[in-house]
């Protein structure tokens, strides 16, 4: 029993023994764990980072963005090149519409002469009666002074007469109708100008004030036209339909009467109320049968006609 004791203990003690020096090894371990310096990995070396480069260009990812932004470049090339294209034919268009303008311009004011020419004759017939009345009135007043000026017989104070003759002072009122008539061609010349640049908003405030101030003018038929087409040709439709319609109702003599029932058939169409641009392209096919204007009214009434079938 007492040797028995005396074993435990000294198992006890040399366990004891054994616990401290481990402790004791644990120890010194941690203390030079403490004192050692990092390892710092030491840097990629110039072939290890082209490997890394040709691995990652030879990664199909890659591969498909870089294909993507070439192909994002070719489209953006081609859009470049087609909205090139289309700039200069926008410029075409523009340049024709303004010879197409400057054109019209110069075949109405030789209507216009030729029918000053002939008035008061063929005014009476063609032109409304308050501008046959103006026009004839203003060819006389002009012919009177300047091409058959009058002759009178001058006196002296004390009603003795001198023999003579003298060429008379015009009145105040022809040299006023003289000015009227230049400012009047300045006014419509100015509002044209901007017509031709394809002003068209500021064109249209310009013809209307125009009117306004002469609505009576030589002038006043050709610019309720050109008033009607800038309203069309800012597709504002409404307005271009009044517009026209006042050229028909107050100016009978002119030659655009057919082309304002054609644009207000075209106007209706736009408007989409067809019964009655299909109304006013009959009208026009029945006042004006042989005309160009009539040929375009009957294209127009067969695309309603397939509009009102679908």
């Amino acid at each position: 029993m007492q040797q028995t004791f005396l074993s435990s203990v000294l198992l006890l003690v040399v366990g004891l023994g054994a616990g401290v020096g481990l402790s004791a090894q644990a120890a010194e371990d941690a203390t030079k764990a403490k004192s050692a310096k990092p390892v710092i990995p030491a840097p990629p070396t110039t072939e290890e980072r082209v490997e890394r480069l040709e691995r990652l260009i030879n990664s199909q990812g890659l591969v498909d963005i870089l294909l993507r932004l070439e192909n994002l470049q070719k489209d953006v090339q081609t859009i470049q090149g087609d909205n090139e294209v289309q700039m200069h034919k926008l410029d075409e268009i523009r340049k024709r519409q303004r010879e197409l303008y400057i054109d019209i311009d110069r075949r109405l004011l030789q209507l216009e002469r030729k029918q000053t020419q002939h008035a008061p004759t063929a005014m009476d017939k063609s032109a409304s009666p308050r501008v046959a009345a103006a026009t004839a009135g203003a060819a006389t007043a002009v012919a009177g002074s300047v091409g058959n000026p009058a002759r009178v017989t001058g006196t002296v104070t004390g009603g003795k007469p001198t023999g003579s003759t003298r060429t008379a002072v015009p009145a105040k009122g022809e040299v006023a109708a003289t000015v009227k008539q230049e400012t009047e061609q300045e006014a419509y010349q100015k509002a044209f100008n901007l017509l031709r640049e394809l002003r068209y908003d500021k064109a249209g405030l310009a013809f209307r004030a125009f009117l306004e101030k002469y609505p009576d003018g030589r002038y006043a038929h050709i610019a309720q036209y050109w008033l009607a087409e800038a309203s069309y040709a800012q597709r504002d439709f409404k307005t271009a339909i009044i517009d026209y319609q006042t050229l028909i109702d107050n100016y009978a003599g002119s030659p655009k009467r057919a082309e304002a029932m054609l644009k207000i058939g075209y106007s209706y169409y736009e408007l989409k109320d067809y019964p009655k641009a299909q109304a006013v392209l009959e009208q026009l096919l029945a006042t004006y049968p042989s005309t160009t204007e009539a040929g375009q009214a009957q294209n127009l009434l067969q695309k309603i006609k397939i509009n009102n079938a679908s």
